[in-house]
C-alpha cells in the first residue's frame, strides 16, 4: 500500500505547483495518509474549490520550509542561453565535414540541417508538454516514472545507469584542449599527457566554480552562451562576404547544381555516390550537433516561473540555433568544394577564415582559441545540469550512498553531485592513453551515450506520451498545464526515433575504423547493466531483508532523500 505525502493550498491557476511560492499563497502541508492501490478510489477525496491537491504514489516527495522557499535563479534569458549553451559546442565548426561525406551533395547537406532542426522542434514540443505538466528537475527521470511505473523502479534504475556513466563532460573537455593546443603550436596533441591534463583542469575549474560559485557559474555560462551566437554569427558574415567575391580561393560553385562543385584539387575525394547508410548516418551526425536542446528540463527548480519560462526560453533557442546552424553550412559551402571540407574536422573553422583572409594569426591562432570557448561553455552546461539529474536519483536511494550524493552542502547547490559528474569525467579522460583506445573510447562514448540517453529514452517519452493522452484512466489532461503538443507531431517524432534507434545496426561508418555493431552492442548492454541493476536493488535485496519502504529524511542542509529499509 503506497503512503503518498498530499499537498494542499489555494491557487487561482493549476499552471503553479506549490513550490512555486512566488506566485502562490503559502502552502499548508497535509498529513500523510494511507492511500488504497486502487487509483479509482481516488475520486472519492474532495477538495474545496479554489484549492489544489497533489498525491504522488509512486514517488513520495515532501515539502519542507527549505525547499518552498529555494531560490529560483534561471528567468526566460538565462534558461535560453542555458539551452544554446548546451546545444552549441564544437559540433557545428567540425561535423559539416563528416556530413558532406556522408551524403556528397550541398543540397542533401543543407537539407539534412533543416530536417535536424525540424526533428529538434518535434522533439521540443514532447518536453515541453513532460515539462510543464512536471515542472520538477530531473528530467527524463521525472517523466519514465510518471509513464512506465511497473515494474516499479525498472525504468530509474536503467535510466539512472545510462545517465550517471555517459552522461559526462569528457568529450568537450578534450575538445577544449585540443584546440587550446592547437593554437598554440598547430597540432591538437590530443593523446598527450598536456592535453590531458589541460582537460582535467578545465573539468574540475568548471566543477568548483558550480559547486562552490553557484551564481557565478551561471553568469559564466551566460556569457559564453552569449559569444557563441556572436561566433556563429562572425562565420555567417563572413560566408556571405565570401558569396559576394571577397575570398582568397576560386569560387567552389557550390549552389550552381543540387549536388555543388568540385574543384579538383583535394587530395583525398568523396565517395562517387551516397548510400541509403550515408544518408541515415548523416542523419545521426546533424542530430548529434543538434543535442542538447532538453538542457532546461533537467533543473526546472531552479527555473522562475518553470511552466511560463520554459514554453518561451526553449522554442527561443532551438529555433535560433536551427536558423544558425543552417546559414553556417551556407557559409561553409561558399568557400570550400565539397571535396575540400569533406577532408577537413578539426580544422575546418580555421581554414575557412584562411579561405577567406590568407593565413593569418586570427585564422591559425585565435580563430581555434574561440572554438575552445564555446567548448567550454557546453562543459558549463552539462556540469550545470545534469549533476542536477544525478542528485534527483541520489535523493530517491537510486544511488550506492545516496545521502552523499544528494546533498547541498553548503551553497545550497549540488555540490556532492557535481563531485560524482566529475570523478566519471576525469576517469575517461585519464584513461584515454594510446591511439586506438583513444578513438574507440571517445566515439563509442559520445555516439552510445547519445544513442542510448536521447533516442532511446526519447522514444520511449513519445511514445508514452501517446499513451498518456489517449488513455482517460492516466488523467493526463488535468495534469498538464496550458501547453498541449498536437498527436500527430509526437507520432512523427516517435516515428523519427524509431529510426535513428535501427540505424547503428545496419552497416554504417559512423564510428569510422570501428566496426558498426559495436555502438548498438555497447548501447544495449548498458540497457540490460541497468535492468540487472533493478533486478539487484529492487528484488534480490528486499529477500535479503532490505524492504522497500519509503521516508522522508531532512538533512542539515535542509535537502531531502527517499529512504529506503
Amino acid at each position: 500500500m503506497y503512503q503518498p505525502t498530499v499537498f494542499v493550498g489555494p491557487t487561482s491557476s493549476t499552471e503553479h505547483l506549490p513550490y512555486a511560492v512566488e506566485t502562490c499563497d503559502p502552502v499548508r502541508i497535509g498529513p500523510d495518509i494511507n492511500m488504497p492501490d486502487s487509483e479509482s478510489e481516488y475520486d472519492e477525496f474532495r477538495i474545496p474549490e479554489g484549492w489544489f491537491i497533489f498525491l504522488y504514489p509512486v514517488e513520495i516527495f515532501k515539502l519542507t520550509e527549505s525547499n518552498l522557499f529555494i531560490e529560483r535563479k534561471l528567468g526566460v534569458f538565462s534558461t535560453a542561453l542555458l539551452i544554446i549553451n548546451r546545444m552549441v559546442g564544437t559540433g557545428i565548426f567540425t561535423t559539416p565535414a563528416a556530413v558532406i561525406r556522408s551524403t556528397n551533395s550541398v543540397g542533401a547537406a543543407l537539407l539534412f540541417w533543416v530536417l535536424g532542426g525540424i526533428l529538434t522542434l518535434a522533439g521540443l514540443f514532447v518536453y515541453l508538454e513532460y515539462g510543464t505538466a512536471l515542472p520538477r528537475s530531473g528530467g527524463e527521470k521525472i517523466y519514465l516514472e510518471r509513464v512506465y511505473r511497473k515494474p516499479a523502479y525498472l525504468a530509474t534504475c536503467i535510466f539512472a545507469v545510462q545517465f550517471v556513466l555517459f552522461a559526462v563532460s569528457t568529450g568537450n573537455c578534450i575538445s577544449f584542449s585540443s584546440y587550446i593546443l592547437y593554437a598554440a603550436t598547430d597540432d591538437t596533441h590530443e593523446r598527450s599527457k598536456l592535453s590531458r591534463g589541460i582537460a582535467v583542469a578545465v573539468m574540475t575549474f568548471v566543477s568548483l566554480v558550480h559547486a562552490f560559485l553557484p551564481r557565478t557559474g551561471i553568469y559564466i555560462s551566460n556569457a559564453l552562451g552569449a559569444f557563441k551566437l556572436v561566433l556563429l554569427l562572425l562565420v555567417i558574415c563572413c560566408g556571405f562576404a565570401a558569396l559576394a567575391g571577397h575570398r582568397a580561393t576560386p569560387d567552389p560553385h557550390n549552389f550552381s547544381s543540387f549536388n555543388g562543385g568540385t574543384n579538383g584539387d583535394s587530395s583525398v575525394s568523396v565517395a562517387a555516390s551516397a548510400s541509403a547508410s550515408g544518408y541515415a548516418t548523416a542523419l545521426l551526425q546533424v542530430l548529434y550537433s543538434y543535442g542538447g536542446w532538453e538542457n532546461a528540463n533537467y533543473v526546472l527548480t531552479e527555473v522562475r516561473q518553470p511552466a511560463r519560462t520554459l514554453k518561451r526560453a526553449a522554442p527561443i533557442a532551438a529555433l535560433a540555433v536551427m536558423l544558425l546552424y543552417v546559414l553556417a553550412n551556407i557559409a561553409y559551402f561558399s568557400v570550400f568544394s565539397k571535396d575540400r571540407m569533406a577532408t577537413l574536422e578539426v580544422t575546418l573553422s580555421a581554414t575557412f577564415f584562411e579561405d577567406i583572409f590568407h593565413k593569418n594569426t586570427f585564422s591559425s591562432k585565435v580563430m581555434p582559441v574561440l572554438v575552445a570557448l564555446s567548448a567550454l561553455g557546453n562543459v558549463f552546461a552539462q556540469t550545470f545540469a545534469m549533476p542536477r539529474v544525478k542528485q534527483e536519483l541520489a535523493k530517491q536511494g537510486i544511488l550506492p550512498a545516496s545521502r552523499f550524493w544528494s546533498s547541498d552542502w553548503p551553497f545550497r547547490a549540488p555540490s556532492a553531485a557535481i563531485f560524482l559528474h566529475w570523478i566519471f569525467s576525469v576517469i575517461l579522460i585519464v584513461s584515454l592513453t594510446a591511439k586506438d583506445s583513444y578513438t574507440f573510447v571517445t566515439n563509442i562514448f559520445t555516439y552510445t551515450g547519445n544513442w542510448i540517453k536521447r533516442n532511446f529514452n526519447q522514444v520511449l517519452l513519445a511514445i508514452g506520451l501517446l499513451y498518456l493522452t489517449w488513455t482517460p484512466s492516466e488523467d493526463w489532461a488535468r495534469t498538464r498545464t496550458s501547453f498541449r503538443n498536437y498527436p500527430p507531431v509526437t507520432v512523427f517524432y516517435a516515428l523519427s526515433l524509431l529510426f535513428t534507434l535501427a540505424v547503428p545496426f545496419v552497416p554504417n561508418d559512423l564510428l569510422g575504423s570501428i566496426p558498426f555493431w559495436v555502438l548498438p552492442t555497447v548501447g544495449t548492454s548498458m540497457l540490460a547493466v541497468g535492468a540487472l541493476y533493478w533486478l539487484i536493488w529492487a528484488n534480490v535485496l528486499p529477500m535479503l531483508g532490505f524492504h522497500m519502504q519509503h521516508e522522508i529524511e531532512v538533512m542539515q542542509d535542509g535537502s531531502e532523500r527517499v529512504r529506503y529499509h
